[in-house]
């Protein structure tokens, strides 16, 4: 990360960074409302697609570009494989890399190779901006408005139970009943 910043600059990564957990715990807490997960894991990932969009807008400049996208495929991959273990937050990490993505791309300085580069660059520039815009809008109606209660299939990207019990304690249990209130009037008379 150290040397992200020493290349983008100390605000740009802030902004990424903070992004990117933003974004990453926001869609946690949609998608895992009742599991307990907290931690930087949104943002890291964001930090881990810089380093995406770093290799992409370098290609040129770069000795061996295919190895140095294998070497952070190789490491996403790994961790994203890492995520299905239990405690460990991958709707956090999954949304933190999709926005600390399209930050990267929004505000991260690029070197252009011919006009039609640039113009290539700075649309995508553009519809990166307008994407996570939308995305955060989303995100916050579907938190505020209509929250999603019961996801069967969610928890499996979060945690897949290789055995009966290996799950088991991931969640705060909360038993949806209703209540009735019952109001008594008394009066003098």
């Amino acid at each position: 990360m150290r040397d992200m910043e020493k290349l983008a600059g100390a605000a740009r990564v802030a902004i990424i960074y903070l992004g990117a957990g933003l974004g990453g715990n926001l869609a946690s807490a949609i998608f895992l409302p009742y599991h307990v997960e907290v931690g930087p894991a949104g943002s890291q990932f964001g930090i881990l697609a810089t380093l995406w969009v770093e290799v992409i807008q370098s290609w040129p400049l770069i000795e061996s570009p295919i190895k140095a996208l294998l070497k952070v495929a190789g490491l996403t991959l790994f961790l994203f494989i890492l995520g299905l273990l239990p405690w460990i937050d991958n709707y956090a990490h999954m949304f933190g890399f999709i926005f600390g993505l399209l930050l990267s791309f929004a505000i991260l300085p690029y070197v252009t190779f011919g006009s039609q580069d640039r113009k290539r660059k700075l649309i995508i520039k553009i519809f990166s901006i307008v994407l996570v815009i939308v995305l955060y809008v989303l995100l916050f109606i579907i938190f505020y408005v209509t929250p999603v209660t019961v996801c069967k299939g969610c928890r499996y990207l979060n945690c897949v139970p290789f055995k009966a019990d290996f799950c088991e304690n991931m969640g705060v249990e909360i038993e949806a009943t209703e209540t009735k209130f019952e109001w008594e009037l008394t009066g003098t008379s």
